[in-house]
């Protein structure tokens, strides 16, 4: 944990884009369970973290059980959470450089919680904790709540990490820019959400997903600083896809992505990178942004 965050505080990082519209173009298929895709082809999964690595990356993604025994279920696999996410990170592990960091990701579940729906708490804390000891055992430095829209899963995904490991434990939103301001699609303000999950024991906390393109990140990171010092992190889709002859385009370029990290990281964030739609040449040039300003 102390290398981590010992070095993000003295100089922000970049990390991982796009992983499923990557892998898409090596042949993964969205209905199919994207862990066990790439334990049985790792190439894959290598071919992608070498990309990154080579753009600059020194923060890089491990997904696998892809939010716990519910969606596994639909493949028979829900009760290999801990299997699933240990070797997807060790494949990583062994050929990353030492100076990278893997970062374990928990998603959202779909699902809502009690009295709205019918997830149980308590359920969700342990497959939250299955999933952060998987990660952990195959080797993952930083565990990465993302793309989280309901405040109250997320905190429920933050503490049961915080219970089950000892390592960094990142938090992030999925924010939409709307007319009448700024929230998850359950409603969440940053303010709001930064307050709550430091409260929940996340060491960073931050945006990453949703309906906000790169130009629309900074107020949010400003509105999350207003309420803590905690380091932010930074990773928005590369705009809205829109659907051109028949396939779906992102439209934020490279370097409008690099244009404006630099300005996320005077908002405060201490990560940055592309989220959906975003490939390697995105965080090489936020990598190079970030040298030419000599921000290091």
């Amino acid at each position: 944990m102390t290398d981590f965050i010992k070095e993000i505080a003295t100089k922000p990082l970049v990390c991982y884009g796009a992983v499923g519209t990557m892998l898409i173009q090596r042949g993964f298929d969205l209905t199919t369970c994207l862990g066990k895709w790439l334990i049985d082809n790792p190439d894959h999964l290598k071919w992608l973290t070498h990309k990154y690595v080579d753009a600059g990356c020194r923060v890089i993604g491990s997904g696998g059980s892809q939010s716990g025994p519910w969606k596994l279920k639909t493949w028979g696999l829900e009760n290999r959470i801990i299997e699933i996410n240990s070797k997807v990170t060790s494949i990583i592990k062994e050929i990353i450089p030492e100076d990278c960091y893997i970062t374990g990701t928990i998603l959202p579940t779909g699902k809502l919680l009690k009295p709205m729906g019918d997830l149980d708490p308590n359920d969700l804390d342990k497959a939250y904790q299955q999933e952060t000891e998987g990660y952990a055992k195959g080797g993952a430095d930083v565990i990465w709540v993302m793309t989280m829209m309901d405040i109250d899963e997320a905190c429920i995904a933050v503490k049961a990490a915080r219970k089950s490991v000892d390592l960094p434990i990142m938090a992030s939103m999925a924010f939409d820019v709307t007319k009448k301001g700024i929230y998850t699609m359950m409603g969440v303000d940053p303010k709001t959400a930064a307050k709550r999950l430091v409260e929940a024991g996340a060491d960073i906390v931050g945006h990453n997903c949703g309906n906000a393109a790169p130009d629309e990140i900074t107020p949010i990171l400003e509105q999350m600083r207003e309420v803590t010092n905690r380091p932010l992190v930074a990773k928005p889709n590369a705009g809205i896809p829109e659907v051109i002859d028949g396939e779906t385009c992102w439209q934020s370029t490279p370097d409008q992505y690099a244009e404006n990290a630099v300005k996320w990281i005077n908002a405060g964030a201490k990560i940055v990178g592309g989220c959906c739609g975003s490939t390697p040449e995105h965080a090489a040039q936020i990598r190079k942004a970030l040298d030419t300003q000599m921000i290091h």
